[in-house]
């Protein structure tokens, strides 16, 4: 009687089998990963796009481009006050968002849009950046109560401000003297950065880049760039550490979460990847509406 044997692996061939398959995982992994990351890149296109589109409707509406934002500390000028915020809060109804927009807010007797009645508990899709790993899926930061974040942020010398009567600069298109295809007036931005290195006034060393904030007292929650660093100091950073003992995020600059480069909106609507290699001279700029400065060949 001739022995039957057995269908089976050998462990020498049940471990080449693991070898080979741990290889073509190896191969796999970096291939999903840019197939994700170009995803998120994708939609973090399509959303500054959405952005500075906004911006435009906004002026066709109102003949001033939407400020960077309008302080609620020392604006008294109530025609102003009573709707101070960020440009992601005046451009709500120009990416769909009116309901949000017509939130109040109640102080005294008197109802209000402002930014008050939507900076706790609401997170957009379109203000939130796939590729930073700061910014929550949800839109949300929690840190006591859900904080309404932003991996954008916008470019406070070329969409301007209003603080009050003496302090503002409230942009039209006639003021982009520059042009507004060489004028930024978005870019990425850390959502939540947590760095003791850039303690608050009030100690705190957490920058939440609330999306619908404007007030000077508590500038880290404003999602703006350009604002408390200008000029070439004024660099975006690529894929800073966001949180621990190293990191290395700055909440007054511009930021992308990757090393290539940075993703910007410009005054004409349209999206522009700058390398990372942008001299801090083109960048600032950039940045400049009205200067005259002549961009580099980097740009």
């Amino acid at each position: 009687m001739i022995p039957v044997r057995r269908a089976a692996f050998t462990l020498i061939e049940l471990l080449v089998v693991i070898a080979i398959i741990a290889i073509l995982i190896g191969l796999l992994l970096p291939a999903v990963q840019k197939v994700r990351e170009a995803a998120a890149r994708s939609q973090s296109t399509n959303n500054i796009k959405q952005m500075a589109l906004a911006t435009h409707g906004y002026h066709d509406t109102n003949n001033y481009f939407p400020p960077a934002f309008v302080d609620w500390d020392s604006n008294y000028n109530v025609s102003w006050y009573s709707r101070a915020g960020s440009t992601h809060y005046f451009i709500l109804p120009y990416i769909e968002q009116t309901a949000l927009a017509q939130k109040t807010w109640a102080y005294g007797s008197s109802q209000f849009n402002i930014f008050w009645a939507v900076y706790i508990g609401n997170g957009l899709k379109t203000y939130t950046n796939p590729s930073d790993p700061s910014d929550p899926s949800s839109g949300q930061f929690t840190d006591g109560s859900s904080y309404g974040v932003t991996g954008y942020a916008a470019n406070y010398q070329s969409l301007g401000y209003f603080l009050n009567d003496s302090t503002n600069k409230v942009m039209k298109m006639a003021s982009i003297t520059d042009g507004t295809s060489n004028t930024i007036f978005f870019a990425e931005k850390t959502a939540v950065c947590v760095n003791k290195n850039y303690a608050s006034s009030q100690g705190d060393v957490n920058y939440y880049n609330i999306w619908a904030y404007g007030r000077t007292s508590w500038k880290e929650w404003n999602p703006v760039f350009e604002y408390q660093l200008t000029g070439t100091a004024s660099i975006f950073q690529v894929n800073p550490i966001t949180s621990g003992a190293n990191a290395t995020c700055d909440p007054r600059l511009a930021s992308s979460p990757r090393s290539a480069g940075i993703l910007t909106g410009l005054g004409d609507g349209s999206v522009r990847f700058l390398s990372a290699s942008t001299t801090p001279t083109t960048w600032w700029y950039a940045c400049t509406p009205d200067q005259g400065e002549v961009l580099g060949s980097d740009w």
